[in-house]
């Protein structure tokens, strides 16, 4: 027989094949019995024993679990059922939602309430949407057989297993994992989906359905390769994991969002070519020199990030070990590194947040009040005094307008732009160009960019610090960000105000994926971006630089006394003036460099599709390549082709594997490599207000006013939808100091930055969302008529 039917056939079918699980008892009529004779239908299923109980009344729809399609979730069921009254009201209930699939033939089933349930869910053999190979167990630990399907609860833990791996749970996700392998053997299925629930003292689930899964693309089932390429991931975690001589800490931890926060600049599973690029212009070297620079310790020669089958890891040891003052004694530093890390495994939820909730990496005027935390855990009162006394003379470095090493990356970042003139001028071969642009742009522009965003970190804590202390209002605060004249705010002023020449001339090198070869520039593609343009109009004219209000002028007199006031208290020998130009500079200075290295970054991806095209390959093919071929090729006379193309396959070989593979956000122990809980992020809310609108998750630049955007990894590429009147934004990824956060808070925009994989992924479900920042909540509408009938609403 066919296995999978109506939901009653198939628990039928599989009940006498199951030695995992126990189906329950049933009885089942078609809507025709129904029809002529209510009365009897109820009398027969009150002749079973376990009908005096709690029933359940469900669907049984041939439609509903059949291989060819699943209308999961279409259909009714109600639940604890008693008497001839209730179970007549409950039938009618469930009958009506077969509308449009009543031919009297269909089915109705009963079985008994499971009574004393603590655990149920929903499971698949292989996650949905990608047909990667892992058992997705999504389960709560509550007596609500249904929390999970109809989603009422955000108490939804989420576990993600190799199908291929050595070894299965020792606990209840092993069984519900048995059931699943037993019910594919059963059914000859591929992929399945099973409802499940487990009883108090029992490790033994129940089946409460099984569904064919449908997959749309292909799905493996010679895992060998696989398996054998998270032997090595486990294998290169441990030993990053491990205790390192060379640097404090006695363990490690790796975080996909951390510090240079790689999944938000190039996704979770970016290509070789974009990856290669992020580790050659920023983790391998670039970010310790600067960091030691700036004050910090001096950890160059560590790579701070850690690709597992091409998914890129922040090692958390380093980073921390980086954020230590370079003047701290050994004992003290190894004590606090230990402590972030501890902390973090404590609250996996903050690492999208380590520098404001984990480490302390400079002064501010609230520092003592935080360190009260080191006090908690056993730090003498003197180690803090003498951390706070590094931290305050570190951060006193680094904002002194006359010697602060801000100065010199300013002079690096006029270094660039000059220099990539006379590149521009030149007519040196694609593949020198490219070179060198590379070159200068790890030289004089992510060098450079690193020390000032590390500047514009301390500035836009120190501003939190304002607000929390008094000394600033928020709305002050927010007068301030809006106030700079940062390159995105230029940007929004520009697009009203330039032609369409001038503008591309201006931005027309930013890209949304900034590393990423296949993500078109502005000016290849402008429609897009910024839309059509008017047949026929006014000429628009160059527009003048975007006038800055002084950041004196931001603030009231008595928020200049307050903070005039506390730089004497606390040691600083600047005026009040000098600071405010501090934090306007540094914030303002952080994206002009961003912008600046981008360019050559932009330009050098150019050069690169050129050359390839040069020698037959295309910039698809180029994105499997590993950036290193540049130096090799240019410092060489080797023939260029067959390496390139060698690069290419071995790339895309590579990729492959990182299509297929799912690692946990945050990784504490090797082992989970194989299977581990996908947490919940705890999202950065931006501004105070809310708003509604429909989603977008494809961006179109004609279609995206009034919208809530949701975009995986945002990057300053994307400040183009700034242009556009959005009504707020989503990031999957990105943190509470990302540009985007930066970004809506200049703009007073809503925002919700770094939801995390599996709010992204559910919100990203929605027709329309309200996001309401200043209770942390978002709403999913269940139609853009729902949003559009709630605007109405708010707006009586």
């Amino acid at each position: 027989m066919q296995a999978f039917r109506n939901k009653s056939e198939t628990l039928l079918y599989l009940a006498p094949r199951l030695a995992a699980a126990t189906v329950l008892e049933q009885t089942t009529f078609t809507v025709a019995e129904w029809r002529e004779s209510p009365a009897r239908v109820i009398a027969q299923i009150l002749v079973h024993p376990w009908a005096g109980a709690p029933v359940i009344v469900r669907s049984s729809v041939s439609a509903e679990d059949v291989s060819g399609r699943s209308l999961a979730g279409h259909f009714s069921s109600v639940q604890n059922v008693r008497g001839p009254e209730q179970l007549r009201s409950a039938i009618e209930t469930v009958l009506r939602s077969y509308r449009g699939f009543d031919n009297g033939l269909e089915h109705v089933l009963v079985q008994p309430m499971l009574q004393d349930v603590t655990m149920s869910g929903v499971a698949t053999s292989c996650e949905i949407g990608s047909s990667r190979p892992y058992f997705v167990i999504n389960y709560n630990m509550t007596g609500d057989t249904t929390a999970v399907t109809a989603g009422r609860t955000n108490d939804i833990e989420c576990y993600y297993h190799f199908r291929d791996a050595d070894q299965l749970p020792s606990d209840r996700l092993g069984s519900v994992i048995r059931l699943m392998l037993e019910v594919e053997a059963a059914t000859e299925w591929a992929t399945v989906d099973v409802e499940f629930a487990f009883c108090a003292d029992t490790d033994v689930p129940v089946l409460l359905q099984a569904r064919p899964l449908r997959i749309t693309s292909k799905f493996k089932r010679d895992l060998s390769h696989h398996h054998a390429g998270l032997k090595r991931a486990q294998k290169k975690a441990a030993e990053v994991l491990a205790r390192h001589p060379l640097c404090h800490g006695h363990r490690s931890a790796l975080g996909i969002m951390p510090d240079w926060n790689p999944a938000e600049m190039l996704g979770v599973r970016p290509r070789p070519l974009s990856l290669s690029l992020y580790r050659d212009l920023v983790t391998d070297s670039v970010w310790s020199h600067q960091r030691r620079h700036y004050g910090y310790r001096d950890m160059r020669g560590f790579p701070l990030m850690i690709d597992l089958l091409g998914i890129p890891y922040i090692d958390v040891r380093a980073s921390f070990n980086s954020f230590v003052p370079r003047q701290l004694g050994e004992e003290l530093a190894e004590r606090l590194v230990n402590f972030y890390v501890n902390r973090l495994a404590a609250h996996p939820s903050l690492h999208d947040k380590i520098e404001f909730e984990i480490v302390f990496s400079c002064y501010t005027f609230d520092l003592r009040q935080r360190l009260r935390l080191l006090r908690e855990h056993g730090f003498t009162r003197q180690e803090i005094d003498t951390f706070l006394a590094a931290l305050r003379d570190l951060t006193r470095r680094i904002i002194d307008p006359r010697s602060g090493p801000c100065n010199a990356d300013r002079t690096g970042i006029a270094s660039l732009c000059r220099r990539r003139a006379l590149l521009a001028s030149s007519d040196m071969p694609a593949l020198d160009r490219c070179f060198w642009l590379l070159e200068d742009c790890r030289r004089y522009g992510t060098r450079p960019f690193a020390g000032l965003a590390r500047a514009g970190f301390i500035a836009v804590q120190s501003l939190n610090a304002l607000v929390m202390l008094g000394m600033m209002s928020a709305a002050g605060r927010r007068s301030f960000l809006m106030g700079l004249n940062t390159v995105s705010a230029q940007l929004r002023q520009d697009f009203e105000e330039l032609d369409r020449q001038d503008l591309l001339e201006r931005y027309g090198h930013l890209r949304p994926g900034t590393y990423d070869i296949l993500s078109p520039r502005y000016d290849d593609a402008p429609d897009f971006y910024f839309g059509s343009p008017p047949a026929q109009g006014p000429q628009r004219h160059r527009s003048a630089k975007r006038d800055e209000v002084q950041p004196s002028a931001r603030l009231a007199d008595e928020e200049k006394r307050a903070i005039a006031e506390a730089l004497v208290e606390h040691g600083f020998d600047i005026g009040v003036e000098q600071y405010l130009a501090f934090l306007s500079n540094a914030i303002r200075d952080r994206e002009v460099a961003k912008f600046e290295f981008s360019r050559n970054l932009s330009d050098a991806l150019t050069a690169l599709s050129k050359w390839g095209e040069e020698l037959g390959f295309s910039a698809e093919e180029l994105s499997f390549a590993d950036i290193g071929i540049i130096r090799q090729c240019h410092c060489s006379a080797i023939d260029p082709k067959p390496l390139l193309s060698a690069a290419i396959e071995r790339g895309r070989h590579l990729h492959e594997m990182t299509m297929q593979t799912v690692l946990p956000p945050l990784l504490t122990d090797a082992k989970e490599v194989w299977g581990f809980h996908m947490p919940i992020a705890s999202p950065t809310f931006i501004t105070n207000r809310s708003s509604t609108g429909p989603v977008v998750t494809k961006l179109d630049g004609d279609r995206i006013e009034g919208c809530i955007i949701l975009l995986p990894n945002a990057d300053p590429g994307f400040d183009w939808i700034f242009s556009h009147d959005i009504a707020g934004l989503v990031t999957a990824y990105g943190g509470v100091n990302s540009h985007m956060a930066i970004r809506a808070s200049e703009l007073d925009l809503p925002a919700v930055i770094g939801a995390g994989e599996r709010l992204f992924a559910r919100w990203a479900t929605a027709a329309a969302l309200k996001l309401d920042c200043a209770n942390r909540h978002v709403e999913m509408l269940p139609s853009v008529r729902a949003h559009e009938a709630y605007r109405r609403y708010a707006a009586r």
